[in-house]
């Protein structure tokens, strides 16, 4: 994150930080000095400044238990050809809000040329397999249908997860990617979780399914579904800078969903939509069984 970014990022966020928890670390004193910043569009340049400069000395004045500004982490992000570019997306726009983190977005072959995602969206990596560093704060897996299973088929991309994977600190997916960490042998005695179609297969990696939207057990942490990246970010980000930082992020993003429908889980969809969704996938669900 550079200087505007930064500044940005005070001057939309700094105001709240007296008030967000996980800021009582402040004294009242410090809060009644910090002051909301204001990002009014009648600021003059020289009070924009004065704004952006007093929400960064709320900021940092915040216990850092709560609000790290600054890291060096690593994180390695897998692509792969038919890969969900949502699983993907999600989390990186979080993971790259983090001042000072390094995202590595890690081709599945040894070049940089764009990899088409399920949904037809092609992404650029940024680094070759033999570039991405092998020690990692996150090592991270998306999920996909038919892309997902040819990637199965893949010992060299298997093998580059397992390699990966072994000396990361955090080891983590969203939504199939699960199946593919599972295929590396890194779900065995594990708790972890996947898109709800796909939870019946976790326990042939001998992991316990949990129909939950993130998961921990230990360094490995997995979203359910798609949209379950979102959330499963947002609790990465707080692990790794506080969640100060986390709330701050997802404010400016301004995610607070608010679906037009509660059909969201199997559990709340119309039995007809349920039912008949799951039938769509029996096909895949059989293949990648048979991949395992």
């Amino acid at each position: 994150m550079d200087r505007r970014q930064f500044s940005k990022l005070a001057l939309l966020a700094g105001s709240l930080a007296p008030f967000l928890p996980g800021c009582q670390a402040l004294s009242r004193h410090q809060a009644s000095n910090a002051g909301p910043a204001t990002a009014s569009p009648h600021l003059s340049k020289d009070e924009a400044e004065a704004a952006s400069h007093k929400a960064h000395e709320a900021f940092m004045s915040v216990n850092e238990q709560d609000f790290k500004m600054l890291g060096e982490e690593h994180i390695a992000m897998l692509l792969y050809p038919g890969f969900a570019a949502l699983d993907l997306v999600g989390p990186q726009y979080l993971f790259a809000a983090m001042m000072g983190a390094k995202i590595y977005l890690i081709s599945p072959t040894d070049n940089l040329k764009p990899v088409v995602s399920g949904e037809g969206l092609a992404i650029v990596p940024t680094h070759t397999q033999s570039e991405c560093p092998k020690k990692l704060d996150i090592f991270f897996v998306p999920g996909g249908a038919n892309g997902t299973l040819e990637a199965m088929k893949n010992a060299k991309l298997i093998d580059f997860i397992a390699g990966r994977a072994a000396e990361s600190k955090y080891v983590t997916s969203v939504c199939t990617g699960s199946l593919l960490l599972g295929k590396a042998g890194l779900l065995k005695g594990k708790k972890a979780t996947s898109h709800w179609t796909m939870l019946e297969l976790l326990p042939e990696f001998g992991a316990m399914p949990v129909k939950q939207r993130v998961v921990w057990d230990g360094n490995l942490i997995t979203g359910g579904g798609v949209t379950a990246g979102i959330d499963f970010g947002l609790e990465i980000v707080a692990a790794l800078r506080g969640k100060v930082y986390a709330q701050t992020i997802q404010l400016e993003a301004e995610y607070d969903p608010a679906p037009p429908y509660d059909a969201g889980s199997p559990e709340k969809a119309e039995p007809f939509v349920r039912d008949n969704l799951k039938n769509i996938f029996a096909p895949l669900l059989e293949k990648l069984r048979l991949a395992v």
